[in-house]
This record gives structure tokens, sequence and C-alpha cells, in this order.
């Protein structure tokens, strides 16, 4: 999830149980609006589709909006000297208590539970042979989720980060995108990426995963310009048809466009690959950091087109965006809490659960009580009011 200064198919029914009813939507005349305005329909479309009632299976969600809250173990929040935040060490979360944690979401309001593989920082809450672990319990925590959540017949999310790993941009300098601190796509990177991926879904077979920064050396990868490197003299030729200019001036603002593009087209398809060598049911969706509907980076681009679910960290332009763009195998999810520069608004919640969006909320807790900041205290209200509030 991007720090605030940084910055489906028809899925498996996410709560077995609760899903069995069918969906108060139906029976609510809005979502009609709602769901003409995710079809890309005029206003007058709207009003007449208003007078009628939308059939569940007409919205991205079929009726079932999946509802994700994330105690976000990426981050810490300190007081002193004074309030701060930062990445996560492994110590600091590596003795959260399990039943807690379970129990502490599902009270939220909860029908899918979420817990990172890998953090941004690098390291897996689960017992990997590809990277370091969280110490102590903390490399079984979210095996113990797990299967706590298989018992409940609650679905698990689960959640990697493409272009951000600390331990690795500290072990393997030339993996990163030069002059940035993100981890390039075209380096072998993606092959321990991809590596992780299968080893991790082979041990837990989960319902979805999050990817999250798919993105090209910087957040606004749209208005960056790619630079010389050793990974990128081979692809550069193949995808421009001419070799890589040792001066990034003499790289034009169109090749920069179509090259970034192109690498981030092979990862995606990568990253596929390799989940289904782990578990092909497992479904996903990206996080890029969308900053405006229809960025050229991301315009008709494969993730945008074939991934199970449309994802962003925003709740204004972008959303009507991706419920007009969104192929009718994919799911749409909003994050109506987290960010705290504005382009999170729980409060906008029923708009998007009428358009027949899925949410996601996340939070920062100071080490080791995983429990949000009181800073998040009157968003985490209106989106447990409104998880309570939803079927």
């Amino acid at each position: 999830m991007i720090h605030e200064n940084a910055r489906a198919s028809e899925a498996t029914p996410v709560n077995r149980r609760d899903f069995l009813a069918q969906s108060a939507l139906a029976a609510t005349g809005v979502v009609a609006a709602a769901a003409a305005l995710a079809r890309g329909g005029g206003e007058s479309q709207k009003t007449e589709a208003a007078t009628k009632v939308t059939d569940p299976q007409d919205l991205p969600n079929r009726g079932r909006p999946i509802k994700i809250f994330c105690c976000d173990f990426n981050w810490c929040v300190w007081e002193k000297p004074s309030y701060h935040v930062t990445l996560s060490a492994p110590q600091d979360w590596a003795f959260v208590n399990p039943d807690e944690y379970f129990n502490w979401h599902r009270d939220f309001g909860v029908n899918c539970m979420f817990c990172q593989a890998y953090t941004h920082t690098g390291y897996a809450f689960y017992p990997t042979k590809l990277g370091p672990v969280a110490p102590g319990p903390g490399s079984q925590l979210l095996g113990e989720l797990f299967k706590r959540s298989r018992r409940a017949g609650l679905a698990f999310c689960a959640y990697f980060s493409i272009a951000r790993d600390e331990c690795m941009r500290s072990a393997r300098p030339n993996w990163l995108v030069p002059g940035t601190q993100f981890l390039a796509p075209e380096s072998p990177w993606t092959d321990l990426l991809c590596a992780r991926i299968t080893e991790f879904l082979r041990l837990y077979p989960v319902e979805w995963i999050n990817f999250d920064v798919f993105t090209y050396g910087v957040y606004r990868a749209s208005q960056f310009k790619i630079q010389p490197a050793w990974f990128a003299q081979g692809p550069f030729r193949e995808v421009i048809g001419r070799a890589m200019p040792q001066d990034a001036a003499k790289i034009t603002p169109e090749e920069s466009l179509k090259y970034m593009r192109e690498m981030l087209a092979r990862q995606f398809h990568r990253i596929q690959e390799a989940m289904h060598k782990g578990n092909p049911g497992t479904k996903a969706n990206f996080n890029p950091p969308f900053f405006a509907p229809a960025e050229p980076l991301w315009a008709d681009h494969p993730m945008v087109n074939e991934s199970d679910q449309l994802a962003a960290e925003s709740t204004d332009e972008v959303m009507p965006w991706l419920l007009k763009i969104r192929k009718p195998h994919q799911r749409v999810m909003t994050v109506i809490a987290g960010r705290t520069d504005g382009a999170c608004d729980p409060n906008t919640w029923k708009r998007w659960y009428q358009a027949g969006c899925d949410f996601f909320g996340y939070a920062w807790g100071t080490p080791p009580d995983f429990r949000p900041h009181a800073r998040y205290a009157k968003e985490l209200a209106i989106t447990r009011s409104a998880y309570r509030e939803m079927p």
C-alpha cells in the first residue's frame, strides 16, 4: 500500500456461509443507476435504469462484495520522538497473536482474511526457502491465519510487493532501476519473485493475491524516463529496434513509454504463469499507483485487460474509469481507508457499494500492538459500520 508521503473472473465466494443468501443489492433501485454508470451509460440511461431493479449478476462483484481490512505489517507508526511512520523490521510484528489478529478482523466485519506473504522490507510470514523470515512464531503467522480462515469458511487474500523489497534492494543494488529505489522488472528480480509466488501457492492455495507496487522505477511511472542499464540492453533492442543509448537524453519519451509498457506486460505475464504453477485457482489484483484515469502507461495494458480484479487506492476519478473499462470477467475493488492524502474517503462507500465494487482498507499500528493507531479512529469507525451494513 502506498505510503502517504510516497506517494475477476467470477470469484470463489469469499464468505461461503454468508454468500449463500441472496444479496440485498437486488432490492435496491439505486443500484441500477450505478450499474449503468459502470457500463458507461449517459444521464438518460441512468435515469431510466434507476426505475428498474438490477440483477446482481450484472454488477462487477455479482452482488457479493468482498470486504477486506488489513492491519498493515509493511509499516509501523511511532510516537517518539514525534509521530512518524517507518517500514517494519522483521521482529516488529513477529509476535502477533494469530487468534487476536484473526478475531479482531472478523469482528471488524471482513469476509476475507488478509496477511502479507512478503512485506515491503523483504521478509516473509511463512517458512519460505527463498528469502528471510520473521523470527520466532512470525515464520508461522500466515499459516496460522490461513488455518483459521479455513475453519471459519473465509477466503484468504495474501500479499506480495512487486517493485519494493528492501532486503534485495540492499543486497542486489544492480537490480534496481537506475536512479530509483524500485526493482526492475527485466532484472533477475522477477525470476526470484516468481519462484516465491509459486512456492507460496503450493503451500497455501489462497483464493486471492494482492500484488502491490506494480510500476516501473517510481510511483508516477507514466512520467518516468527510462535510464540505460545492463539488464535493459537486450530488451530495449527487442522492443525499440535499436541499441540502447548510453545517454538517457537520446531516448525519446515515446520510446521510454513503449519500453516500460512492454516490460510491465512481460512481468505481469510471468507472474500469471507463476501463479498457475503454484495453484491455478488463485485469482489476483494488481495495485498500480493510478493517479489519473487512462494514464498512458496503463491505457489498454494487458494488466488492465486481463487481471481478475481491478483495484485502486482511490475513490474519486480513477474508480469510475475502472468501472467503465472493466471486462465482463473482472471485479473492481476500491480502497476506502488507508491513504491520508485525501485519495481514500470511507464516506464514499455507498456509492461504490451501489456500483458493485469490492472493498479494501488498511491502517498502521505501533509494535507490538497490531491494532491501528488512534489517528485512524474516525475512518475505521466509518469503515467498520459500512462492512457491517453490507451483506
